[in-house]
């Protein structure tokens, strides 16, 4: 079968995804370097379609002497065929040195970015691109020496969106086509294409996977490449199959979304399988920052410890700048945790401001007063003593504790003030000091209750108590304090 039936049965089959978007809907514009596979592909491409409904774009790096004369060349192929053409150069190198990127990602980065420019000006939905099956070896292999997950296995798609173009399609006819088939269609057709002799050049990671690690491999296995392309394409399947999942599962944990954030029901997120828990959170992390290209595992994997074994108020830093908060029964995910709406409690109004001691709002015991959010805070006398199941309490928003009998106020923190926490041998520590250690977010801090005696703090709710608050074995009077939504 000819390379051009091979092509022409893609378009009609794998590709139908793009089928809607290529002539003659409207115009597609193919990515033309002058090597081997761009030069066979404007050619299959140019026996397959109308040539009215097709536009070649070139890209001059700027870095190599050769690169105005291969420019010149693809030009000139294109006006042999009577399709128009558009090239630039751009400064690769400046922009490498300016993104603090490596030149093959400042180059990737500039070629998409012109061929978005290009589609839009002429009215096409898709760019062809020549990339082929040794360049999918070659990928899935560099995916694997950087410890990728499924999404990275996949290798290139036949059809994707264009990187930060989600309205144009990048697509990719000659990705089961190895190169030594391409270079054989060159020859029959006597195609002459430009060689870059930055092919050769093994100081670019890919060239030394392609010239240096994948004939070594072929030692262990003549049929490495094939076998990395079958590999592509069962991770690609099996990814498909779990981004659906995940998308399926992502909304039925979904509580509340905003511009930059949303919040998961951590409950049902926490029985969600290993894998879609990890999956949910790659998928966040791509809503909320989709101009990120790679989510690295061990981020991920952080913040997922922290969101199953996290108590209240433990943060975990997602890639992008991204961060997770472990609150009360859910999990908040945020790109900017400032514009986050306030669920937690917090004193209302002027009491979050105090200058005295005795400054907040008296609470009665047995009592309760109305926090901000929804919260309330109880105090209530508890008439009969288990010291073992008071020191094992492990609700954070429950306390137990003996002031003797003192009056109790719930305000917002003082200026400078320290408290003693429990089990630190009557050591102080600044209490915007333990605010920070306990991941309470800066614009919370003023207006977090604390439960006071005129003297002293004994509860930072939801957190820790006071040494002076501790209930021991001959307590005359313990009290109960409860936070909640």
């Amino acid at each position: 079968m000819t390379l051009q039936k091979r092509v022409e049965i893609w378009l009609n089959n794998e590709g139908l995804a793009a089928r809607p978007f290529l002539p003659p809907s409207s115009k597609l514009v193919i990515s033309v370097s002058g090597g081997p596979d761009s030069l066979a592909l404007l050619h299959v491409l140019a026996a397959i379609f109308p040539l009215e409904y097709l536009v070649v774009v070139h890209l001059n790096h700027g870095w190599r002497a050769e690169a105005e004369t291969e420019a010149e060349f693809v030009r000139a192929t294109a006006v042999s065929l009577h399709i128009p053409c558009y090239i630039e150069k751009t400064d690769v190198i400046g922009l490498a040195r300016a993104e603090g990127l490596s030149l093959e990602e400042a180059g990737r980065n500039a070629r998409y970015a012109f061929f978005a420019r290009v589609a839009r000006q002429v009215g096409a939905n898709a760019i062809a691109v020549g990339h082929h099956a040794d360049d999918q070896a070659e990928t899935v292999l560099m995916h694997l020496l950087r410890g990728a997950g499924l999404a990275g296995l996949r290798g290139m798609l036949p059809v994707s969106p264009l990187p930060d173009a989600d309205d144009l399609w990048l697509i990719r006819p000659f990705l089961t086509t190895t190169r030594a088939e391409i270079e054989q269609y060159c020859r029959e057709h006597a195609l002459n294409p430009v060689i870059d002799p930055s092919n050769r050049d093994t100081t670019y990671f890919r060239n030394r996977l392609r010239h240096e690690l994948l004939p070594i491999l072929a030692d262990y296995n003549p049929q490495i490449k094939a076998r990395l392309q079958r590999m592509a394409a069962v991770a690609a399947a099996d990814f498909a199959l779990l981004d659906g999942l995940t998308q399926e599962k992502l909304g039925e944990i979904l509580l509340e979304t905003g511009a930059d954030w949303l919040a998961l029901d951590r409950s049902k997120w926490l029985a969600l399988p290993l894998s879609l828990r990890r999956a949910v959170l790659r998928q966040v992390v791509k809503r909320l920052r989709a101009d990120l290209r790679d989510v690295n595992f061990q981020p991920i994997e952080q913040a997922r410890l922290a969101a199953e074994k996290g108590k209240t108020g433990v943060q975990a830093a997602l890639p992008g700048g991204v961060m997770l908060t472990v609150e009360y029964e859910r999990l908040t995910i945020a790109a900017d945790p400032d514009a986050l709406p306030i669920h937690w409690p917090q004193m209302v109004g002027d009491t979050a401001v105090s200058t005295a001691l005795s400054a907040g709002v008296p609470l009665p015991i047995p009592g309760c007063i109305q926090l901000a959010n929804g919260w309330t805070l109880t105090a209530e006398p508890v008439p009969s003593m288990d010291l073992s199941q008071i020191q094992n309490n492990p609700d954070p928003w429950t306390a137990f504790v003996d002031v003797g009998g003192a009056d109790l106020w719930v305000r917002g923190r003082l200026a400078g003030e320290r408290i003693r926490p429990l089990g630190m041998s009557g050591q102080s520590a600044k209490l915007k000091e333990v605010m920070i250690n306990r991941k309470i977010p800066a614009r919370l801090r003023a207006g977090w209750p604390i439960v006071a005696t005129t003297a002293h703090p004994v509860w930072l709710v939801g957190h820790l108590l006071d040494e002076r608050g501790r209930v021991t074995a001959v307590s005359p009077a313990v009290i109960r304090l409860h936070c909640e939504k």
